[in-house]
């Protein structure tokens, strides 16, 4: 029995440029990148978002991961037919959650 490949995770250019401008460490750079991986072999690994308040909510359904040992958190969501994973956002959790997304769409 064959196994399924990875998933291709590809970062929304919000995500690269977050990246570029807020992550400064070398440390956190790696476990982000390595929540990149872990998603490519278990995209269902987040739980599915669903805030208590309508202006935290993106237009779509998604998921999201904290990368453990930083102030982050990736949301993302499947598209299972072309098996990709889009990384739309990396929010900074010492942020006021109210204003999640704003300005993405």
């Amino acid at each position: 029995m064959a196994s399924q490949s990875a998933w291709d995770v590809v970062y929304a250019q919000d995500v690269v440029d977050f990246i570029l401008q807020e992550i400064t460490s070398r440390r956190v750079y790696e476990k982000v990148d390595t929540y990149r991986h872990i998603l490519s072999e278990f995209p269902e690994i987040g739980a599915a978002y669903n805030p208590r308040y309508d202006a935290a909510m993106p237009p779509f359904p998604c998921r999201y991961v904290v990368v453990q040992g930083t102030p982050f958190v990736m949301y993302y969501a499947a598209d299972e037919a072309r098996r990709r994973i889009n990384v739309f956002c990396i929010e900074d959790q010492r942020r006021n959650p109210r204003t999640r997304f704003s300005g993405m769409w």
